[in-house]
């Protein structure tokens, strides 16, 4: 097992907001009414309640190679435990251990100096990192290509744009060969193509070169596919921390409501005529029992129960639904028509029913919208409003549940070998 290159032991960071004096001299006593003294005494009373404990009792382990994430709400205090771990604010509680250089983004206009080149800044952040020049000049192209700014490397960097200055900074760190890599949500200053290549270098850097890497996101859909583990911070505590999915389940629940306590009913935010509205959803086991979660590769039935407004049957009836992860990253759709199983007509109430065979979801919250058009006009669209949860489950049967970390989906096969 791979050693421990960052320790926490119950660090905490008391924060003291207030910016004004409690100083009060014999003169101002003499010179002020009562009522005004009383003022102050009240005033500078309300001045030492105004505080508070960014983080309290956090601890935990990263071990050499590792990619943990770190995610909660703003103000959870993710971005006051990376400043501590990168030495910028010293904890007022508890203890850090780091074995290993560190080098981090944290936020954008932070780590350069403003009046030097793109070039000079190269060579100072890595002297900044113990590098000899001689180092660095042998990664200097590399930096420079990556960032994809090499017509303004010479430029001062108060004149970078944001995306400039990120696609920089990220380049220098991941290239001068710090031990451990803290980045925070900086990166989604960036444009997307460079998101994509920056998280596939973070996944290079730490499986092929054994480093360590902290990272903070609010996109769920990137730390699921880049961190072997996570941890989850509140109001300045941990309260969670173990494999990244179910960490992220553990978030997403604050904010994904249970479907038990709303019915789709009465969901208002959906487009079309209203020939045809969808009231309910549930899902079902294979047995036809009513459940809140289905497993990883079991049978299932998808529910919707619609009504026809005004009490009549409809014709040429095209039902639908797409399921996407709860950050809204599409996952697969399906509609009647796949399977030319479009319906001629309908009555007035009931249930359209969808039936897998093996749900290909691996353990999660999903989010699904669904989709009903009569005579080929939208009559009901329901936007990512409808939740459930997915379990793990043996989906290969082969009696072990596979724990597969960095897709949502799974895909039924089978291997042979060809000479």
């Amino acid at each position: 097992m791979a050693k421990a290159v960052i320790q926490a032991s119950k660090v905490g960071k008391f924060y003291n907001l207030s910016h004004e004096g409690k100083y009060y001299d014999l003169r101002d006593l003499i010179m002020d009414s009562p009522k005004n003294i009383w003022e102050r005494i009240k005033k500078g009373n309300r001045r030492q309640k105004d505080s508070f404990w960014a983080l309290k009792d956090v601890s935990f382990s990263v071990r050499q190679g590792e990619v943990l994430g770190v995610i909660g709400r703003n103000g959870a205090g993710k971005s006051t435990l990376l400043k501590i771990l990168a030495r910028i604010v010293p904890p007022t509680t508890g203890r850090i251990t780091i074995d290993g250089r560190v080098a981090s983004i944290l936020e954008v206009g932070t780590g350069f100096h403003s009046e030097l080149t793109g070039r000079e800044n190269v060579y100072l952040s890595g002297s900044i990192l113990g590098m000899k020049r001689s180092e660095i000049d042998r990664k200097f192209k590399k930096i420079v290509e990556f960032s994809e700014i090499d017509r303004f490397i010479d430029m001062p960097v108060k004149r970078y744009s944001s995306g400039m200055y990120v696609r920089l900074a990220f380049a220098i760190v991941v290239h001068l060969d710090p031990e451990i890599l803290i980045i925070d949500e900086v990166l989604a200053v960036g444009d997307l193509s460079f998101q994509r290549k920056s998280l596939k270098k973070m996944q290079s850097i730490a499986k092929n070169e054994g480093r360590t890497v902290l990272f903070v996101s609010h996109n769920m859909t990137a730390v699921d596919s880049l961190c072997d583990r996570a941890i989850l911070l509140e109001e300045g505590r941990l309260v969670a921390e173990g494999k990244t999915r179910d960490v992220i389940g553990r978030y997403m629940s604050d904010y994904v409501p249970d479907e038990n306590e709303s019915t789709v009913g009465k969901i208002q935010n959906r487009i079309g005529n209203g020939k045809i509205r969808i009231d309910n959803f549930w899902m079902e086991n294979a047995l036809g029992q009513r459940v809140s979660q289905i497993k990883t590769g079991d049978k299932c039935r998808f529910i919707f129960k619609y009504f026809a407004p005004n009490g009549e049957g409809q014709k040429d009836i095209n039902v639908g639904f797409g399921v996407t992860s709860p950050m809204e990253q599409s996952l697969f759709i399906h509609y009647m028509d796949y399977t030319k199983q479009e319906l001629a007509k309908c009555p007035p109430r009931g249930k359209f029913i969808f039936e897998c065979p093996k749900l290909p979801l691996a353990k999660g919250q999903y989010k699904m919208s669904v989709r009903v058009t009569v005579g080929g006009e939208e009559a009901d669209f329901i936007i990512g409003a409808i939740n459930f949860n997915v379990g793990d489950g043996d989906f290969y049967h082969t009696g072990e549940t596979v724990v597969q970390r960095h897709s949502p989906m799974y895909v039924d096969g089978s291997w042979q070998l060809e000479k």
